[in-house]
């Protein structure tokens, strides 16, 4: 893979996934853009990018804010789709907001790309918990989709958009689901980013780890840097485009002892 030289839009770039993305590509050579608004509680913090400060630019605004994504977009090689929110739980509690930010946004920036950017390749940050609970596993890109929350049916919706847009309009697109993903600059302070970074919290502040249920649920976790390898591999692989594709691990099973 060879980004040297690319002009790259990381949308959330501030958080957690993308952060990691941005200090790959920029080592790789990259002119890369983050895009993030810093919204309270979701990660986005500066310090993420602490290792290439001043080697990127940077642009605090919203996705929702289509006159800033016409600029932004513009000349763009590749545009790592990685903004939104995440929480579950929050998307229960304010579902309008989740609906602004996973499913507004996302067409916002698509139709940005469509009139401003048609030759950009986009890779959209999607979920598997679209899935909901397993009718079977493994779970492969062909299991029956029931979102459990307001999250995933925005998430979902949002790759039907992704994919609407390459049918209709050409434009490149791809949607990775992600899983439980973990590793250095994940928000530890919250469970908004999974389970993962909470237990790391409860550990290393002395405090009980809960787990409910039968104590020996099944999960794939995903190394972040992992996760960064699979969104560069699928911008390049012209093969890849108006797909959609699971990431998975090995999974562990997690037994309450």
């Amino acid at each position: 893979m060879n980004f040297k030289g690319k002009k790259i839009l990381i949308t959330g770039g501030m958080g957690f996934i993308g952060s990691n993305l941005a200090i790959r590509l920029v080592n790789e050579g990259a002119d890369v853009t983050i895009m993030d608004s810093m919204l309270d509680d979701y990660g986005a913090n500066l310090y993420n990018i602490e290792p290439i400060k001043g080697q990127v630019k940077i642009n605090f605004s919203d996705m929702r804010d289509e006159h800033s994504l016409r600029y932004l977009v513009r000349n763009k090689d590749y545009i790592f789709n990685l903004a939104g929110q995440v929480s579950h739980q929050d998307s229960m509690n304010q579902p309008f907001m989740d609906m602004e930010v996973n499913l507004r946004a996302q067409l916002t920036l698509l139709e940005s790309c469509r009139h401003y950017a048609p030759n950009a390749i986009i890779i959209y940050s999607s979920t598997r918990q679209i899935y909901g609970k397993p009718q079977y596993l493994p779970v492969d890109e062909n299991h029956p989709l029931m979102p459990p929350d307001v999250n995933g049916i925005n998430k979902l919706a949002a790759e039907y958009y992704h994919g609407l847009y390459t049918r209709v309009y050409g434009l490149k697109t791809v949607s990775l689901r992600l899983t439980n993903t973990y590793g250095p600059r994940q928000l530890i302070k919250n469970s908004r980013q999974g389970f993962i970074g909470w237990f790391v919290n409860r550990a290393i502040t002395d405090n009980t780890i809960e787990l409910f249920g039968t104590g020996e649920q099944v999960r794939d976790f995903n190394f972040v840097t992992d996760v960064v390898e699979a969104m560069c591999q699928v911008a390049e692989n012209k093969n890849t485009y108006g797909k959609v594709y699971n990431l998975s691990g090995g999974g562990y099973i997690i037994k309450l002892l």
